[in-house]
Order: structure tokens, then C-alpha cells, then sequence
């Protein structure tokens, strides 16, 4: 064959083209694989002109980089190309110029691209907001510095709160579950005309009051500051927003508003959006995997009418750092037999693991969720719970009805040992300290056994004050224990009343759904019951620090976790809330407040009975929705309105307001890098 027929000509010009421009022509390489992008800058929908708007790329642990810097015409419009490359995240930022020819210097707005960047942008104040919230621990001035996984998950969520082409809402947020349930929208157009102070000269001093109140220069850091603090100084910032977009007493409506505002002051000016899907229904524990992954078991299937006296369990759900779901609908992973996770997920380096109501240790690949187990273990066990990984890969799992733990040495799950220790009843929270200590509560009794990992055979135990939950163990070996019910001498809380025909105190039952029920019922016969429940603070040596913590807020605290301040956070089951408490470096937590302080407690209607918060790698929260309507968990009779409505529905993630971590959890917690 003759190598230089026209085809193969054509084929060593074009393979020479390639070589020279890798070799010599850069820039028409560049040229094309770069993405041309048209943009506006505006603000409450009037041109930005001769705004700086500068295109920034940033790398996990690097410092960002200016790649250009232009001037938007006088429509506010401006072009870019970008170069889009894994594991970068571009932003872009816009400075100063006129509205309506009048400067606007202390302006400054945000967007932040995901690794979808496309033809269109757009920098105006809702973009802003939506960019700030979930990268707010990572937004140092204009510079967005973070772990990779830190940046993935900051720049993938913005496009849940807001749409960086449009400008306007994102889908998530305009989801019947987000938009319909929660103030989110309205917070984020409160926040956005509050931005937009600096965007108008005849506003000056409105946007030196917004400034004051959020120790800042410009907007974005003043919305920066907000975000990390939502709520520092709420009731003076809404003040300011009442001041400047005040209701039309003849149509009782803010006309010069963004739709929709709010009504009434906000506690805090959090921002929460709510995750479905992936067999997701009443989540109990979850846990983050080394790609900023999270895993969660699930109590019941989606779409069936499970609650505590009939169930049909549910299996492994899995969500991307994006909170996309990954796990098949309804049914989640499984192919173990798995019938129903309660608090029982764990994170190993390889693994997820869940514990199962029908005495079962399912085992997945963190790669694709492939099952992998049943894990092996040398004998019997009950239904199980909570689960702990050490920092030498063992994973421990508390055997809830059955009273034992039980070990997989160096995470290997086919060599899982059953272990009895004195004090145990009904095991249900881990948690393994840095000296490989593995802290374990009983809910039906005060005590806590510290067990020595590389010498099980020797453990001690803490006299605490009621039965607990979950607990956490903070970068200085203390551990941070929710306590709610089944004291030792059947102390009930003032006015409260136990269900009929029922002990007190209440033996342990024979299968963690009975324990629900009773709790439920119990819940059912004190409807006027507002507070139940606190935290106990431990020392490394086992002494008790502190007792009776945030018990003002607690209503039967639940999981708990810790960020990368040494602050702790506690899922508030029948509260329904997220709670937030100073930890024992008081310098890491808002002036005025000191260890064990309630700093905020956290509601939204996304925020259902929750039995879990856990702190991602950029500093957002993530909680489990468990129960929906706690009145129909304990579905004895049927109604067809309600029959499907026990199982809380999916995850919620509130953005920016915790210090970051690394993840997984394996030993005590650690701060992000």
C-alpha cells in the first residue's frame, strides 16, 4: 500500500498539526479546548457596566490563580474562555462599576462554575448568595482555597440554590421539596436585596449599616461573613431589609423586593436544601467516604407503608459529593438480604458497612456499592446499631438487642469476633478515640464502657447520667454523649406521664422496633412535652466535665459529631433541629460563649425527625431525616392519606456554618488541611 495516498496524507498533516502545536503552537492548542464564555454582570436587573470581572482557577490545596481580568460593557456583558480540566474549579468575580453611571466601588459578586461550564454566565446578587453558601469556609476574600474534595463539593452544590447560567433559582431549590417546605427561597432573596444596597449610589449608607453589622468591606464579604454566622445580627439585618423594601401599605406588598420575601424575621439566615432519592427513607447514621461520598442505611422502603410495627427495611443508599443519589430508587444497594438499617453505618477504607434489624452485617464496595458481604462472624448476634471505625482499619459494631460488640480485626469481614463485656444494655453508639479506645454507650442504662482496641479484654466503665445515644470524640480525646431517657431510678421529666400498662423504668425490648414503638408512645401520651434529654462531656481519663449540656434545647438528642473547631453538633430527634455547641476551645466560638453553650439551634421544614448531623470536608451539615409524621410511625390501622408518611423523607444539607473536616471518621476527628 502506498503510505502517501491522499488519506494517509491527510492523516500525517493532521498528526503533524497536532505534534507542532504541542510543541510550538500553544496557544492555537489552547485555543482549542478552551470554552468561550459570554456573561452579564447585574444587580436586581440593572447592567453592571465597567465592572472588573475577573476569571479565577483554583486547585485542591493550591493557592488560586488570576487567568484574566475584563471590563463588562455598558449592558453589563463581558466574554471569557475557559479552560476546563479535572479537579479545577473556576470562578468568577466582579468589582466595582457604574449603575446607572453612578459608581457602585463596593460591589463586589460572585459565581462559582462547577465542572459543567458552559456558553452562558451570569454574576448578579443571587449568584452571589448561591456561590457564598456552600463554599463559605473556604472563601478567604476573593480567594476560594480548599481540599479537593472541599472545592468539589462547594462548587457542585451551588447549582441546587442557583441556576450560574440565568442567574435565577436553581431545580433543587424549586423542587416541591425545598421551595414548598422551607424559607431557603425567600432567605435567599432577603440576603440578595441586602446585597444589592451596594449596588445602588443612592444606598450608600444602607450599605455601610450592612457592612457594620457583618464586619466586612465589601458585599461579598459581607455575605460571606453571613454565611458562616447566619445568625449573628439577624433581627438588625432584617430591620434593614424591612428599611429599604417597605411594604405598600395600599397592597401590603414590598414591590421593590425580589419574590419571594419574607413575611416575618428569620431565626438565622441558614440556607437548607433537601436530597431524595437512591432508596433514601428514613436514614438513620451516615457516614463520608474518602471522595466526600455519603452513606446511610435505611429504616424502611420508599413508597411503603413501614413504621414501627410493620416494616419493609430498606437497604445502602449512597449520594455523590454533589448529594446526587447513586444507589438504585426505592430498594438502595443490597443483595445480602438485608431486611432494615438502623443507626448502624460505618465507613472503613475500602467498605460502608451497615448494621441490619434481621441480624446481618452487610458489606459494600465504596468503588460502585457492590455487595460484598454478608460479613462472617463466629457466632450469633442480634440486630445491630451503631458502628466505629479505629484508625488501624478495625471496625466495631454494637450489637443492640443481644448485648455484645463485635470486632472485624483490621476491617477483614470475614473474621468478625463477638465479644461480651459487663455493663452493656442495648450497646448503641461507637465511637474510637487516637489511642484506639473504643467508646461505647447503652441506651438501657447510665453506663458508657471504654474498651481497649489492642486489648479488648480489658475496659472500663463510666457511671453517666441517663441512657444514651450517639457520642463523639473530639481532636483532644474528650467525648461529647447524648443522653435522653431510661434513667436508672425511672425519673421522669416534670408533668410527664408514662403510657399506659407500661413500666417504669421500662425493660430492655427484644427488638429495636419495640424500643421505637415505646418511645413513640411515649412521645404520643406528653404531647405537651417540649424538652427531654442533654449531653455529658467526658475526659479523656473518664471523668465527667460537664453534665446536663444544652438541655434547655435537647429533645431527645441523638447522633452527634464534631467539626474541624473542636465545636459539636447534635442531631435533636423529636426537636427537629440541628444544635450547635461550644466545645472546649471556647477561642474557636462566638464571643460571650464558652464550653458547652448553646451557639444556634438550626430548624427548617426540610429538617424532619432527625437522628443524625455530620460535617462534610467544605464545612456544610448533612442530616438524616428518620421519622416524617411521627403520628403514623406506629401504624397499627390503616389510612390511606397518611399510610406511607412514617419514614422521614431523604437527607438535608444546611451550607457553610461548620469548621471543615477530613473525612472518613476513623479515630477521633480531624481538622480539614
Amino acid at each position: 500500500m502506498n503510505p502517501f495516498t491522499p488519506l494517509n496524507r491527510g492523516l500525517l498533516i493532521a498528526g503533524l498539526g497536532i505534534s507542532l502545536a504541542g510543541f510550538g503552537g500553544e496557544q492555537a492548542a489552547e485555543a482549542s479546548i478552551r470554552n468561550r464564555m459570554r456573561g452579564t454582570v447585574s444587580v436586581m436587573g440593572k447592567p453592571v457596566a465597567d465592572a472588573s470581572v475577573t476569571l479565577w482557577t483554583t486547585r485542591g490545596g493550591q493557592k488560586p490563580e488570576q487567568v484574566k481580568t475584563v471590563r463588562s460593557k455598558k449592558d453589563g456583558s463581558f466574554a471569557v474562555s475557559v479552560k476546563p480540566k479535572d479537579g479545577t474549579v473556576h470562578y468568577l468575580i466582579a468589582s466595582g462599576g457604574t449603575v446607572n453611571k453612578s459608581n457602585v466601588d463596593r460591589l463586589t459578586m460572585l459565581t462559582v462554575l462547577d465542572e459543567t461550564v458552559n456558553g452562558t454566565v451570569a454574576i448578579n446578587e443571587r449568584t452571589t448568595v448561591g456561590s457564598v453558601w456552600p463554599n463559605a469556609q473556604q472563601l478567604k476574600g476573593d480567594q476560594l482555597i480548599g481540599s479537593k474534595n472541599a472545592l468539589a463539593i462547594g462548587s457542585g452544590h451551588v447549582r441546587h440554590l442557583v441556576n450560574q447560567s440565568t442567574g435565577q433559582f436553581g431545580t433543587t431549590l424549586l423542587n416541591g421539596f425545598n421551595l414548598l417546605s422551607s424559607e431557603t427561597a425567600a432567605r435567599i432573596n432577603v440576603l440578595s436585596d441586602l446585597l444589592a444596597l451596594c449596588g445602588d449610589a443612592t444606598k450608600e449608607r444602607d450599605c455601610t449599616q450592612l457592612f457594620q453589622l457583618t464586619g466586612s468591606t465589601n458585599s461579598l464579604d459581607a455575605m460571606t461573613n453571613i454565611a458562616k454566622s447566619p445568625w449573628k445580627n439577624t433581627g438588625k439585618l432584617y430591620k434593614l431589609f424591612d428599611k429599604n423594601y417597605p411594604l405598600n401599605n395600599s397592597k401590603e406588598r414590598r414591590t421593590t423586593a425580589s419574590l419571594p420575601y419574607l413575611l416575618f424575621q428569620p431565626e438565622s439566615f441558614s440556607l437548607s436544601i433537601r436530597f431524595q432519592g437512591g432508596g433514601a427513607l428514613a436514614l438513620g447514621k451516615l457516614g463520608f467516604d474518602q471522595k466526600g461520598h455519603l452513606w446511610s442505611g435505611a429504616n424502611w422502603m420508599p413508597g411503603s407503608q413501614s413504621g414501627v410495627v410493620n416494616s419493609i427495611g430498606g437497604g445502602m443508599t449512597h449520594f455523590d459529593h454533589t448529594a446526587t443519589a447513586q444507589s438504585p430508587p426505592i430498594t438502595g444497594y443490597n443483595g445480602q438480604g438485608l431486611d432494615g438499617v438502623g443507626w448502624g453505618t460505618g465507613i472503613s477504607e475500602n467498605y460502608a458497612w451497615v448494621g441490619t434489624f434481621n441480624n446481618k452485617v452487610g458489606v459494600f464496595d465504596l468503588k460502585d456499592g457492590r455487595a460484598l458481604g454478608p460479613a462472617t462472624i463466629d457466632k450469633e448476634v442480634g440486630q445491630l446499631q451503631g458502628i466505629g471505625t479505629s484508625k488501624n482499619g478495625d471496625v466495631w459494631i454494637a450489637d443492640n438487642t443481644s448485648n455484645y460488640m463485635i470486632q472485624f480485626p483490621g476491617g477483614d469481614f470475614t473474621k468478625g469476633k463477638r465479644l461480651s463485656f459487663e455493663g452493656l444494655q442495648a450497646p448503641f453508639g461507637v465511637a474510637v478515640d487516637d489511642q484506639n479506645r473504643i467508646w461505647v454507650s447503652s441506651s438501657f442504662n447510665n453506663k458508657l464502657t471504654v474498651i481497649e482496641g489492642d486489648s479488648p479484654d480489658q475496659y472500663k466503665t463510666v457511671t453517666v447520667a441517663l441512657g444514651a445515644r450517639g457520642l463523639a470524640i473530639d481532636s483532644k480525646g474528650n467525648a461529647w454523649l447524648s443522653q435522653q431517657s431510661n434513667s436508672p431510678t425511672g425519673a421522669l421529666p416534670a408533668g410527664a406521664v408514662m403510657p399506659p400498662g407500661t413500666p417504669n423504668p421500662p425493660q430492655q425490648p427484644k427488638t429495636i422496633m419495640e424500643e421505637f414503638e415505646a418511645g413513640a408512645a411515649f412521645a404520643a401520651v406528653n404531647p405537651n412535652l417540649q424538652t427531654l434529654g442533654n449531653l455529658a462531656l467526658i475526659s479523656p481519663d473518664l471523668d465527667i466535665i460537664q453534665n446536663g449540656i444544652a438541655g434547655e434545647v435537647a429533645f431527645v438528642p441523638w447522633g452527634v459529631s464534631i467539626d474541624g473547631n473542636d465545636n459539636v453538633w447534635v442531631g435533636n430527634l423529636y426537636g427537629q433541629s440541628l444544635i450547635h455547641i461550644c466545645g472546649t476551645d471556647p477561642s474557636k466560638c462566638p464571643e460571650g460563649k464558652t464550653t458547652g453553650d448553646v451557639i444556634h439551634n438550626y430548624q427548617s421544614g426540610v429538617i424532619q425527625v432527625t437522628t443524625d448531623v455530620v460535617v462534610d470536608d467544605a464545612g456544610n451539615l448533612w442530616s438524616a431525616n428518620n421519622w416524617f409524621d411521627a403520628d403514623v410511625v406506629i401504624n397499627k390501622s390503616y389510612n390511606a392519606r397518611t399510610s406511607t408518611f412514617p419514614g422521614g423523607q431523604g437527607l438535608v444539607v444546611t451550607y457553610g456554618v461548620a469548621a471543615p473536616v477530613q473525612n472518613p471518621l476513623m479515630g477521633a476527628v480531624r481538622r480539614a488541611l
